[in-house]
């Protein structure tokens, strides 16, 4: 039964998983800003915030076999490689929207209940309700560390654009001013401004 897998009942577990992922939702660069001042790289920083997030989520929907029971989820390696396989292809496809991402990784993690997890076997009925809330539960996991990885990568080379002068001399002596800024492939690209 439902309420069994629940720490404190559904009618906290619910609203507590809500009202954080709302909350991290709201505040979400003013997160993923402070923790890439840091200075740790962002993929490393990443996968270190996705542990804890994925300890509260499993803590709070938790299977009755160690409900309780443990500290740590036995479920955490089975997330994290999925989380790191995340962050991979999002670095890979060169994603540049955090909720989309966030989105898609929420609808992979109810298709994923439902083919082998804890949605497997379920009636219809139970999958139509509990979709929305294994949705949330992965988005939970992977938006604050998505934003740390995906918005403080694009603030970083937003950081590395430099005012150049076209005549190698200062820019308030020239016109027009060149605005280099370095690309993600290796190479740079110019613009004029006037």
């Amino acid at each position: 039964m439902f309420v069994e897998r629940v720490v404190f009942g559904a009618l906290v577990d619910v609203p507590l998983l809500t009202a954080v992922f709302v909350l991290m939702l709201v505040f979400r660069r003013r997160l993923s800003r402070a923790l890439s001042v840091s200075g740790i790289p962002s993929f490393v920083m990443y996968l270190a915030l996705s542990v804890p997030l994925i300890i509260f989520e499993e803590q709070i929907d938790c299977e009755p076999a160690w409900c309780g029971k443990v500290l740590v989820p036995p479920t955490l390696p089975f997330l994290f490689v999925e989380v790191l396989v995340l962050g991979v292809v999002a670095l890979l496809v060169h994603a540049r929207r955090t909720l989309r991402v966030t989105a898609a990784f929420a609808l992979y993690g109810v298709i994923f209940e439902i083919l082998v997890g804890g949605l497997r076997g379920a009636s219809p009925l139970v999958v139509v309700v509990l979709a929305p809330y294994v949705a949330l539960g992965y988005a939970f996991i992977s938006l604050l560390p998505l934003s740390v990885l995906l918005e403080g990568r694009e603030e970083s080379l937003s950081d590395e654009a430099t005012i150049v002068s076209p005549s190698g001399s200062s820019p308030a002596a020239d016109q027009g001013l060149v605005l280099y800024t370095p690309c993600r492939g290796g190479g740079s690209e110019l613009s004029w401004q006037q």
